[in-house]
């Protein structure tokens, strides 16, 4: 699968998203990061199967992936949209999971009610696309949990 990681993170976090994108490589997506040059990423999200889109509080490139996701979402691309609480968010129709770095274990439970699994008559790429899902999921959930400090030694 190939899925495109646009994020807005302060710069001594960046590890975290080298760390989901190194997971979600092990499960052999194909991943593209957003560099906010949107010449370079409009062909990179026409190219992705997933968006995933990570806004943290006390960043200066919130509104970059709030255009990337706008983008993506006209495409009818898979979306994930993770808002650290505290981002102020004016649309009010937007969906998006909201995370707390204190408290990781709410966003990580509605991260994976996104992965319903498929019904006895699903077809096989059904299945193929959630297990992708739920793969990303995990990596997701997995970021969450590193935020929140949970997951330092």
């Amino acid at each position: 699968m190939k899925v495109f990681v646009s994020y807005s993170i302060i710069d001594r976090e960046l590890h975290l998203i080298t760390l989901l994108v190194s997971k979600l490589r092990e499960s052999n997506n194909t991943v593209f990061l957003s560099d906010h040059n949107s010449y370079t990423q409009d062909r990179l999200i026409r190219e992705s199967e997933v968006f995933i889109g990570i806004i943290t509080n006390h960043s200066d490139s919130i509104n970059d992936v709030f255009s990337e996701f706008e983008y993506a979402d006209s495409l009818n691309l898979k979306t994930i949209l993770l808002i650290e609480k505290g981002v102020q968010i004016n649309d009010k129709e937007l969906e998006f999971i909201r995370f707390e770095r204190s408290r990781p274990q709410q966003s990580i439970n509605q991260l994976f009610g996104i992965n319903k699994t498929p019904s006895k008559s699903a077809k096989k790429d059904d299945w193929s696309d959630a297990l992708a899902a739920g793969l990303i999921i995990a990596g997701l959930a997995a970021l969450i949990s590193l935020l929140s400090g949970n997951g330092k030694k």
